[in-house]
């Protein structure tokens, strides 16, 4: 053998060696990673919201809009439309209601609580007589169970 094959034999053996060592590492060595915190806490209070907010949707007008929900907003009875959708928030659910107007600030409106556990806030946009409103309701589990 030439020298320069004994040097490519011998890299050789050493990256063999190499990955034998870490191969052999990495069996030995467990490294614990703690799982991921759940979204499924995440998805149910999103989808009670957006649950509501389809329901208000769907509820019919009394003078001819889209929905009862541009009614309220329209007549500018920002109170009552927030009423409206805390109202169809599934059961152990509750929510503060913040409503704004084009580019306006965000108020609360409605019945307003202090949240007793983490929060998901659904946001909806609507048009009503080219006024752009904006609807978030900040939901969370009833009593604070998480």
């Amino acid at each position: 053998m030439r020298a320069d094959e004994e040097a490519q034999v011998h890299i050789l053996e050493m990256l063999t060696l190499f990955w034998l060592f870490f191969m052999s590492a990495t069996f030995l060595i467990r490294i614990e990673v703690p799982d991921a915190p759940s979204v499924a806490l995440d998805a149910g209070l999103e989808a009670a919201g957006e649950d509501a907010i389809i329901a208000a949707l769907a509820t019919p007008s009394t003078d001819g809009l889209d929905s009862a929900l541009h009614d309220h907003l329209a007549a500018s009875d920002l109170d009552e439309a927030c009423s409206m959708l805390q109202d169809l928030l599934s059961v152990g659910y509750e929510a503060n209601c913040w409503v704004a107007a084009d580019r306006a600030p965000a108020g609360p409106h409605g019945d307003t609580g202090v949240p007793m556990s983490d929060t998901v806030t659904v946001h909806h946009l609507l048009v009503t007589d080219g006024t752009l409103w904006t609807l978030s309701l900040d939901v969370w589990r009833r009593g604070g169970v998480s």
